[in-house]
């Protein structure tokens, strides 16, 4: 992390990454029918990604780009995108708060984007640590997804604009081991009061959303990083599912 000289610019970062997914290392085992009948079928895969933020006097930004299964067929691959950002309300610890996530998906045509305005909280931070919890309403786009497999809707308008709200946050916390730097991390996102065709879509009016990771620096350039990702009614998945993502990446 790089600190930048100029008046109001407390701190910046930017790191790029390959990102190794894997189905079955978590609980569930989405790779194949599991023991509940549910039908996983999917791949594990690589991503490429790079990811930047940035910490103002008045507020602050982050952002990623993942350009996902990179090691499957050019037709089949993903590309993910999210911006966020905290503005203080009146130079206090609340904020405004916003946040568009959007991802393409080559393999089924389909495409959605989320998007939050709300309120946060950066109040909540110290030497080494932070949590900042944000509460916002949620607008969503979603197209090309095949009605065929979603009972009771007949037209995609139905997914689209208000889809209720999002509660949700970031935390970490910086630590020594031996003289070793290591960083626990946690996002989180819960989806409450969604509109009925996406809640069809992704089998509840509730979802969750997140992933705990462990970062070590293996130097001043270089890292790694394991991540347990998780998810309930979420990513076209009905109930609790789960995910292991390990990481090698450079601080840029």
């Amino acid at each position: 992390m790089t600190t930048a000289a100029h008046a109001g610019h407390q701190y910046a970062f930017a790191n790029a990454y390959v990102d190794y997914l894997n189905w079955e290392h978590g609980v569930e085992d989405l790779r194949s029918t599991n023991a509940d009948g549910k039908n996983g079928n999917r791949g594990d895969h690589f991503t490429l990604g790079i990811e930047g933020g940035a910490g103002f006097d008045w507020g602050e930004l982050y952002g990623f780009y993942e350009y996902e299964k990179i090691n499957w067929s050019s037709d089949e691959r993903n590309q993910a995108m999210k911006i966020s950002g905290h503005y203080r309300i009146a130079g206090s610890d609340f904020t405004l708060y916003g946040q568009v996530y959007d991802i393409n998906d080559n393999k089924f045509d389909s495409a959605e984007q989320n998007r939050v305005v709300g309120i946060g909280y950066l109040g909540l931070q110290g030497e080494g640590w932070w949590f900042k919890p944000w509460i916002g309403y949620h607008d969503i786009s979603v197209d090309g997804v095949n009605l065929a497999y979603v009972d009771g809707v007949n037209d995609s308008s139905e997914f689209q604009g208000n889809n209720g709200g999002m509660l949700g946050w970031s935390a970490g916390y910086a630590f020594t081991v031996a003289g070793q730097s290591l960083m626990l991390t946690n996002w989180n996102e819960i989806e409450f009061a969604r509109n009925d065709a996406y809640s069809k879509l992704q089998y509840g009016d509730t979802g969750l959303n997140g992933a705990v990771g462990l970062w070590y620096d293996i130097n001043e350039t270089f890292y790694t990083g394991i991540q347990y990702r998780y998810f309930n009614n979420k990513l076209g998945w009905d109930g609790y599912g789960d995910a292991m993502i390990y990481r090698i990446g450079m601080h840029l």
